[in-house]
């Protein structure tokens, strides 16, 4: 692939910058819209502080997502095309974020971080408000579980939601057994016949458990019979 020119660069930039101009526009409408009393209350928390409330935010809002199946980039997609025809000033094309090398073994599964799926330590823990250590007890009690990309560790944005009790995840998490962790991420996010079509994350929702410990004890079985 031919070196890209300063000029390339800079169009990308430009549009990159306008896309998230464009995202932060749509937020603060949002939170006028919703309490315009409480836009003065905003103003007066310290900017650090209030970019870190709506990241924390924002993954939150991505567990919810992820519980309900709502397909994020597909809507992000359609809402690019609505704009593209709406506003035509450039015909450039944000190229995908580059893959770290440490994880290329993972590609297939890097949207995944693109999309907020999967959270880095950092933001995970800003998110829930714990520290690190207080996060590796909760993997080691098989309260939740950590994946990787390479070397780095990664957490699953469903454990964020407030819909799904922690220790419903630990009754499944442990049923699961020693699944390898990729996998016990596949199982809370695809939809199961067992479970009429829906996944395990919205039947957890809904505070029904038992058939959900149910499929993870089958998949938990055929797991061991195929790598005993």
């Amino acid at each position: 692939m031919p070196p890209r020119s300063k000029r390339d660069t800079s169009t990308d930039t430009t549009l990159n910058e306008e896309w998230i101009q464009h995202i932060l526009r749509r937020a603060v409408i949002a939170a006028i819209l919703c309490d315009p009393k409480a836009t003065e209350t905003l103003l007066q928390i310290p900017d650090a502080a209030l970019g870190r409330m709506f990241k924390n935010h924002l993954c939150e809002a991505m567990g919810i997502a992820e519980v309900y199946g709502i397909d994020l980039p597909a809507l992000r997609e359609e809402e690019e095309n609505l704009r593209k025809r709406v506003k035509r000033a450039s015909k450039g094309t944000l190229e995908h974020e580059p893959v770290p090398g440490a994880i290329k073994a993972n590609a297939e599964r890097y949207p995944l971080v693109l999309q907020g799926k999967v959270l880095r330590t950092h933001d995970f823990c800003n998110a829930t408000g714990i520290t690190e250590k207080k996060l590796d007890k909760l993997v080691d009690s098989g309260r939740i579980f950590r994946l990787y990309f390479g070397p780095e560790a990664y957490y699953p944005a469903f454990f964020l939601t407030p819909m799904i009790f922690r220790d419903d995840f630990r009754k499944v998490i442990r049923r699961l057994g020693k699944i390898d962790s990729w996998t016990k991420f596949d199982f809370f996010t695809t939809p199961a016949e067992a479970l009429e079509g829906a996944t395990p994350l919205q039947w957890l929702s809904t505070e029904d458990v038992e058939p959900v410990l149910k499929e993870a004890a089958t998949l938990a079985e055929q797991y061991a019979r195929l790598f005993p």
